[in-house]
């Protein structure tokens, strides 16, 4: 059988013309020239082998064939017009989705505070956790429109730009019978006889050189997974405050000889200066300051990169 060769224009005008009666109402809705449209029928009528109206005096009334031939065309309209639109949106529902990457110590309440920012925008938000360099190639790779990550005190060059977010209090923490015969403080040397907890997904050399103390680490990137090995004794951990794991069962601040001042890290917001950089993450980048202030407007910090 030969395959039937038809336009959208011919069903348009088909549909339009038994909708109306008349050639020239569908073409004055259409927007074509009478002749124009009258012969989008003809050749739709020649590439079917018949008729689809009736003439009744100047109106033009569908047939048996034309009458069912109109329901198929009106849905064919219908699902046209839905495929327009859709088309349509695709730019836009683009450039409404946003991707972070953020380190496994950025606070939690922070990231519900970006999730109601959000929504608040209808945009789509799609958040992962990583490590710096895998950060890092995210940006560099456009996967990932913006990243928060602990500062590195390094030179970024031409290859990234980055704010500074905030910084965040650490201290050690420990199951309760974990060093329960050492003396307090603790000693550093006790602390590298235990193995540590580390909050990231893998071995990172920057952060083994700020955070590890042990060198017998346990990595571990799932915070409820760290909480129960925390809790079972399985190592102790080098940790956010905003963890609250003293609050943990049968965990505590565990008092060593380094004390608890200026123990902290500071995040920074790192973005890609090249071409992924659209109108959403500029305002969204922009609001983080504000965002943080939200959560920790008293530990702010100005001063890393």
């Amino acid at each position: 059988m030969t395959a039937l060769r038809y336009s959208f224009s011919q069903i348009e005008a088909f549909a339009t013309i038994a909708e109306t009666g008349s050639v020239s109402k569908a073409a004055l809705l259409l927007g074509k020239d009478r002749t124009t449209v009258r012969d989008l029928l003809d050749y739709l009528e020649d590439a079917l082998g018949y008729t689809l109206f009736l003439r009744e005096g100047r109106r033009l009334l569908l047939n048996e064939k034309g009458q069912q031939l109109h329901r198929q065309a009106h849905l064919f309209l219908r699902q046209a017009q839905a495929f327009e639109s859709y088309a349509r949106a695709l730019p836009v529902a683009v450039e409404q989705e946003l991707v972070l990457v953020y380190d496994p110590f950025v606070p939690h309440a922070f990231l519900h505070a970006v999730i109601e920012y959000m929504a608040e925008k209808n945009i789509r938000f799609n958040a992962w956790s990583a490590t710096r360099e895998e950060a890092e190639a995210a940006l560099k790779n456009g996967t990932a429109h913006v990243a928060i990550c602990q500062a590195q005190h390094r030179t970024l060059g031409n290859e990234m730009e980055w704010q500074a977010l905030g910084t965040i209090e650490l201290n050690f923490f420990a199951a309760r019978t974990l060093f329960r015969d050492q003396p307090r403080p603790v000693t550093l040397l006790n602390l590298s006889l235990i193995p540590q907890l580390v909050m990231h997904p893998h071995h990172d050399e920057q952060i083994s050189r700020r955070l590890q103390i042990s060198g017998k680490s346990l990595f571990v990137n799932d915070r409820a997974i760290l909480q129960h090995l925390l809790e079972s004794g399985a190592g102790w951990g080098f940790l956010p405050m905003h963890f609250q794991a003293q609050q943990w069962r049968n965990v505590q601040l565990l008092p060593t000889e380094v004390g608890n001042q200026g123990l902290n890290v500071t995040l920074v917001t790192l973005w890609n200066p090249g071409g992924n950089k659209h109108a959403i993450a500029e305002a969204f980048i922009a609001s983080l300051p504000e965002l943080w202030s939200r959560i920790y407007s008293s530990s702010r910090s100005l001063a890393a990169r």
